[in-house]
């Protein structure tokens, strides 16, 4: 195991609810503790926040370094203000649309804020702000955000074809981007999520849209298996890992066992398995067995780790690129473009 992956597991101790406290003290007292690796590691994963919230929470800011104290927590105040400001523009946003009756319902980070699920709102850091439309008034949805201030938009230079969200929609008063979502996957997954059912079957929570537990839960596990490519790279996502334990997925036997259905969530499940004490009591079949032993051929030495993430990116890389080209006019035409121009 590379130290990235042994930093990993100390920050999933730190992360967990059943880690006791007593043991979690005692290694963070060792003065060999590196803190800069966990740092470095959970600024990667986007949980420095949550990593400061934990710790607080169980009294063991003491156990850091002053300055590193002082650090975390001025980010984590930054982003506690950030949300604040995020959900601000999300209920304005959702009175935008129900008074227009358009169906929606909020995605991934948002969704978890309106949720309320953390204790402290300032544990989750979000980007831009999703939304999943109905197909059939996406571009009404669109059209209504642009004239309600969000008047810039950010895509493509090139169009993409059959792309699960329209081009950004950005406002110059307001703090985050808007995605407005016509499909949750690329698409030649999107078999994998019902996309009528996942707006059929949302709930209303705070006066937001939200999807249920099973739709939330599987989207944020496909969207980093797939979207993210993270079992293309057989890679663990400590972010959305912990988005799954503060709501409590792994409470849900029914819902797991229905997860387990898909490889794509199994090889996920494996890997929060191996990190985290709540997903303990998965029983893992041989895919996962086997998934888990790639991942600790992996991540045994880092020069390995190199080289086989090189080789999947310029894989993935030149596939798409080559795919596109034989595909897509409009990128073609704008590789030219750019070729003739250097």
């Amino acid at each position: 195991m590379t130290n990235s992956a042994l930093t990993i597991h100390y920050i999933a101790d730190i992360l967990s609810f059943k880690t006791s406290t007593k043991t979690l003290e005692e290694m963070l007292s060792n003065p060999s503790f590196d803190w800069e690796v966990i740092v470095v590691q959970g600024s990667k994963h986007l949980v420095l926040p949550a990593l400061y919230c934990r710790l607080k929470e169980r009294n063991l800011l003491h156990t850091l370094p002053t300055d590193l104290v002082d650090y975390l927590k001025e980010i984590t105040n930054i982003n506690r203000a950030r949300n604040v400001r995020i959900l601000n523009q999300v209920h304005s946003i959702s009175k935008i649309l129900n008074a227009n009756n358009i169906n929606h319902v909020f995605l991934k980070g948002t969704a978890l804020l309106a949720l309320g699920c953390y204790k402290d709102n300032a544990e989750r850091m979000v980007g831009d702000i999703d939304i999943l439309i109905e197909t059939s008034q996406a571009q009404e949805a669109f059209n209504l955000l642009k004239n309600s201030g969000y008047n810039k938009t950010s895509g493509f230079a090139y169009d993409k074809k059959d792309f699960r969200h329209l081009d950004r929609l950005i406002s110059e008063e307001e703090l985050a981007a808007i995605e407005l979502h016509t499909g949750l996957l690329n698409k030649k997954k999107w078999a994998l999520i019902d996309i009528p059912g996942f707006i059929q079957n949302k709930r209303i929570v705070n006066n937001i849209a939200i999807p249920n537990k099973e739709s939330l839960t599987k989207h944020l596990i496909l969207s980093w298996q797939l979207n993210d490519h993270g079992h293309y790279y057989n890679a663990v996502s400590l972010k959305s890992i912990y988005d799954l334990i503060s709501i409590k997925t792994h409470e849900e036997q029914v819902l797991l066992d229905n997860l387990l259905k898909l490889k794509y969530a199994k090889s996920y499940l494996e890997l929060a398995k191996f990190y985290f004490t709540e997903f303990q009591n998965i029983e893992s079949n041989n895919y996962m067995v086997f998934r888990k032993l790639m991942y600790d051929l992996k991540t045994s030495y880092k020069p390995i780790t190199i080289l086989i993430n090189l080789t999947l990116y310029y894989i993935q890389y030149l596939g798409e690129r080559i795919f596109l080209i034989c595909t897509n006019k409009s990128y073609t035409i704008h590789i030219l473009k750019k070729a003739f121009k250097n």
